[in-house]
């Protein structure tokens, strides 16, 4: 890897770092006031540990329903991981209607070697306890034993892709677009605003320190918000 590659990584990773330490509602926040107010994924994609928090950019693969069931090719499909550059979270669209696990330990270990640090999976997981255990971020619709194999196949990676939404029944999701998710649910935050909603939350969170300071030691509410007005 040469030093601009190198320091591109690195960016990214403490870019990673901060954002792991703000929450759902300031982001959310920020990007209503930027006119973004449907980023916001299905609350149905929950974390599999209430700790577990999402923070990277997106990694996307398309996939589709088969009855396909060719070793070769299943694995010709697998090595599109090896496109993978750290830090970053792989995202899997519904793919199927049918309900079957799209992820699960092997994914996940396979993932986190190529340089992954969590996984949003518009579907099922398995190996839910095990993912748990190493300690490895994954949110997801359910969990289900059903293997995927010769029912649903991955079609393509790093293509945009749509996941369910919130307020819009679908959210598009380019590669790169920076994700966020905690306890309270995932945001999609496209990638050339990375940056600056990360500036921004980090101001109003200061400020909401502040608040949270004065309205513990008993300062007038009130006055408390008018103080704050933007935050």
């Amino acid at each position: 890897m040469d030093q601009s590659a190198q320091t591109v990584t690195v960016n990214m990773q403490e870019i990673c770092a901060r954002y792991r330490r703000l929450y759902g509602g300031v982001v959310y926040d920020v990007l209503e006031t930027l006119g973004l107010p449907n980023q916001v994924l299905s609350h149905e994609l929950r974390p599999l540990a209430p700790e577990m928090k999402l923070a990277g950019p997106a990694f996307t693969i398309k996939g589709t329903m088969t009855c396909e069931r060719d070793e070769a090719g299943r694995h010709r499909r697998i090595g599109m991981i090896n496109q993978m550059t750290a830090p970053c979270i792989e995202l899997r669209d519904r793919g199927t209607p049918f309900n079957v696990a799209l992820y699960g330990e092997l994914s996940a270990t396979a993932a986190r070697a190529r340089g992954a640090v969590g996984a949003l999976i518009d579907g099922a997981t398995r190996d839910s306890c095990r993912l748990i255990s190493m300690g490895f971020p994954v949110f997801a619709r359910y969990g289900n034993p059903v293997e995927a194999f010769g029912r649903y196949m991955m079609m393509s990676c790093q293509v945009p892709i749509l996941l369910s939404g919130e307020t819009t029944e679908t959210v598009r999701v380019d590669p790169g677009d920076f994700i966020f998710g905690d306890l309270d649910g995932v945001l999609v935050i496209p990638k050339h605003l990375a940056l600056q909603v990360l500036s921004e939350c980090e101001r109003i969170s200061g400020m909401e320190d502040e608040a949270r300071a004065e309205f513990a030691r008993g300062d007038d509410p009130v006055e408390v918000f008018q103080r704050h007005r933007r935050m």
